[in-house]
Order: C-alpha cells, then sequence, then structure tokens
C-alpha cells in the first residue's frame, strides 16, 4: 500500500510543478462540448461540506464557470445535470449529482440514489476545501463565532480553519462508513477523487495541505498515528476496497477572496488565471486516466 500512496502524493506533486511551471507554455485543450448523443452515461457523483465548492467545482469542469467569472451563489439542495465532458481526445457524457452539503431530507435522498443497487455512481469527487469553508449565511455565521471565539473575543483564521476541518473530517467518515456498508457502493464504485479546492488561497502552505490529505506524506508506518485524521480515513477505506482507485488533486474552479469571518480580513488568491487554468487541466488528466 505505501507505493499507492507515492504514486498518489506524486500525482498531486505533478500538478502543483504544473501551476510553477514555464507560463509561456500552452495548455491542453480540456473542457465540455456540446452534444453526446449517443454516449453512454458516466454516473457520478459530488459530495462535501456546505461551502467547499462542489456545485462552481461541477460547473467550471463542465465549462459554464470561468476563471475570472464572479463567485458563485448558494447551490440548489440537488443538482442533476448531463454534460458532455471532453477529456483530450475522448467524449464522457457524464451524469453528474451534485448532494446538498447540509442535513436535509434532499441530501438523504440524493444519498440513497447514488449508493442504491440500480444507480450506485461509478466516480465520486469528494469536495474539500481545507477548512476555507464559505458561510452562507448569518445563521451559520453566529455559529461559526460561538465556536470559535476565544475568551477574549477575538476570532483568528487558524481556529476558524480548525473547526470547519473538524466538521469536514465527520462527513467524510460518514460518507466512508455508508460506501464500507453499502454493498452497491462497494460493488459499482470504481474510483474517488479528493478534490482539494480553493488552493490559490492558501498556495504558500499547499505541502501542508497535501501532508494533511495524503497518507504516509512525510511518515514512516510506525509513525502512522501520528497521521491526520482524514489520512487515516481514507487509509480504512482503501483497505476494506483495494480494488477502488484514488485520487487527491489540488484544484481551485476561479479566483476568489476569502473571509473566515465578517470581522477578519479576506484573503485572496495566491496565483494567478494561468495557475488555476493549469489546476483545471491536471484535473482533467486525472479524470481521463481513472474513467
Amino acid at each position: 500500500m505505501a507505493d499507492t500512496w507515492d504514486e498518489i502524493r506524486a500525482h498531486w506533486d505533478s500538478a502543483v510543478q504544473l501551476v510553477d511551471s514555464d507560463r509561456s507554455r500552452s495548455t491542453e485543450e480540456f473542457g465540455a462540448v456540446s452534444g453526446g448523443l449517443g454516449l453512454s452515461q458516466y454516473p457520478v457523483a459530488l459530495t462535501g461540506e456546505p461551502g467547499a465548492g462542489k456545485s462552481v467545482l461541477f460547473d467550471a469542469l463542465s465549462g459554464l464557470v470561468g476563471v475570472g467569472d464572479v463567485e458563485s451563489r448558494r447551490s440548489p439542495d440537488r443538482e442533476e445535470g448531463h454534460r458532455t465532458f471532453l477529456l483530450g481526445a475522448r467524449k464522457v457524457r457524464i451524469s453528474g449529482v451534485v448532494v446538498p452539503g447540509q442535513e436535509s431530507i434532499q441530501r438523504e435522498r440524493a444519498m440513497n440514489l447514488i449508493l442504491s443497487e440500480k444507480t450506485s455512481a461509478q466516480g465520486l469527487i469528494h469536495v474539500v476545501c481545507w477548512g476555507h469553508n464559505k458561510v452562507w449565511d448569518r445563521t451559520g455565521q453566529r455559529a461559526l463565532e460561538r465556536n470559535v471565539r476565544a475568551p477574549d473575543g477575538t476570532i483568528s483564521p487558524d481556529r476558524t480553519r480548525e473547526w470547519h476541518l473538524e466538521k469536514e473530517l465527520a462527513d467524510f467518515e460518514k460518507l466512508c462508513d455508508r460506501i464500507m456498508e453499502t454493498g452497491a457502493a462497494t460493488r459499482s464504485l470504481r474510483w474517488v477523487i479528493v478534490a482539494v479546492t480553493k488552493t490559490d488561497l492558501f498556495w504558500d502552505r499547499i505541502d501542508e495541505a497535501r501532508d494533511y490529505y495524503i497518507p504516509g506524506s512525510g511518515l514512516s508506518r510506525q509513525y502512522q498515528s501520528a497521521e491526520s485524521g482524514f489520512c487515516a480515513m481514507l487509509r480504512d477505506l482503501i483497505d476494506h476496497n483495494d480494488r477502488l482507485r484514488v485520487a487527491v488533486l489540488p484544484m481551485s474552479s476561479q479566483l476568489i477572496r476569502h473571509s473566515f469571518s465578517d470581522s477578519l480580513r479576506p484573503r485572496f488568491s495566491q496565483i494567478d488565471s494561468v495557475g488555476v487554468g493549469r489546476l483545471r487541466e491536471g484535473f482533467y488528466r486525472s479524470l481521463q486516466r481513472l474513467m
């Protein structure tokens, strides 16, 4: 299994190197195309916490969101769409479902759909953002501030990010447990991509993010207990189904600004539009490899 994690890390590092490489080099054509009649459908689901960027990622991959477009508004409770992705010279008709992040009847129905005997997804993109979740409303903002405010009344970005990471881990654990407990998912699910989105906001700490999400990053086996809870859960998922192919990739759907709290200064993208385009290119390459 050590070779598997080394390979996953290598694909992550390749995506990072692609962003930092010669900017004069043109990128390969990837994106959405019209048509798609006669192509077989490939069911894919996008999961993750509220505000992680699921819907905007799906729109970006299918060419509906440009790098410089205005940030997306809150996604609806559930989205479905049939879109044709152009993966290099290969056309694949994606039947995509974006599962709501917030607990709701719609979320439960969507989860049942993507893990059922007849409609189980063949691919799953789980969206995370290293604690940089967007809080959509004042109710959520108040809940965040109650949980992260220090005794002296201050709110720090690191404390806020840690709070989001705890919620993100709990969500991932529930997803993995559900996959492992569902026979249909075990039989039908072929691959999982952990899409670490919004990396443009923390590009100066990109190696830290990699080590948080990918097991074995700089650690020998005897020190696996020192890895993050996310790494431990990802190990469990692979150990349960060693046929499942996994990728963990840095991604940014568009250039954005982000505020951990209304009382904190916003953060801005640390890479430019060319870099974001390169991240999309690397993501498409991985889709092509897995499919």
